[in-house]
């Protein structure tokens, strides 16, 4: 049908924009990539892996804790055949760690030293030189309680309501700490590589696309939010089984 042929334009339109932007600004071989267990961070892998590139992925969970994320990112890199770090993060040294957060590396906001703090012990681990992030991509999705409870924007009403939210996030001064992210690993000579932001064509695809179209229903490995990248990456998600949502 028509709206099978334009999904199917749609998915790979997104393919080609993330495709570019990596082989743009990661012309290396190999490349480091911090992954959780969700979508955001396993479709810029998955991109690097579509384009014949050695992944490396770095993951954490807290000292005596195993996550979701990290269990979920494991799993991951085995389907694929990656080398995986997975890094324990210790609950100790709280208080010298949040003063260099804040004195050292900028951190202001609750999210910025919830985000950043265990990159601290993630980042000294890489040993490639570029590294990819999913950072900042729940932003295009309107999938905040901000953006669904504020009246300003009724995200799921028009996209004229989510394309003002989308104006507003990314306008922020740091989305989610991403430049102190970016800080931080400056320190390490490391460059990180976030194609969710700050990236036109990025924007420019999103920004054509209502609350339907970027959850439109399709059922992907048990989940229909973002359903544009799960559609693009369907027939690895395939492998790996679902794929948790988003949640607040």
């Amino acid at each position: 049908s028509k709206y099978q042929s334009r999904k199917r334009g749609v998915e790979k339109m997104f393919d080609q924009i993330l495709k570019e932007i990596v082989a743009r600004e990661v012309p290396e071989d190999e490349v480091a990539v911090l992954l959780s267990g969700g979508i955001d961070s396993i479709s810029v892998a998955l991109t690097a892996h579509r384009m014949g590139k050695k992944v490396t992925a770095y993951t954490f969970h807290l000292e005596g804790q195993e996550s979701y994320d990290s269990k979920k990112a494991t799993q991951v890199a085995q389907t694929f055949g990656w080398d995986i770090v997975d890094v324990e993060v210790p609950k100790t040294g709280l208080v010298p760690a949040w003063k260099r957060l804040a004195y050292k590396y900028g951190c202001r906001k609750k999210t910025h030293f919830e985000c950043i703090y265990p990159f601290l012990f993630v980042l000294p681990l890489i040993k490639e030189q570029k590294v990819l992030t999913g950072w900042g991509a729940d932003g295009w999705y309107g999938l905040s309680k901000k953006a669904q409870c504020n009246k300003k924007y009724l995200v799921k009403k028009s996209i004229e309501g989510l394309n003002k939210f989308r104006d507003d996030y990314f306008r922020m001064e740091s989305v989610a700490g991403h430049k102190q992210l970016k800080i931080v690993a400056s320190h390490y000579d490391l460059t990180v590589v976030m194609p969710y932001i700050n990236e036109p064509t990025v924007g420019e695809f999103f920004r054509s696309k209502d609350w339907l179209e970027c959850s439109d229903g399709t059922q992907i490995a048990g989940s229909k939010q973002k359903s544009i990248v799960r559609r693009c990456f369907q027939e690895e998600l395939e492998q790996i089984g679902t794929v948790s949502p988003h949640a607040n």
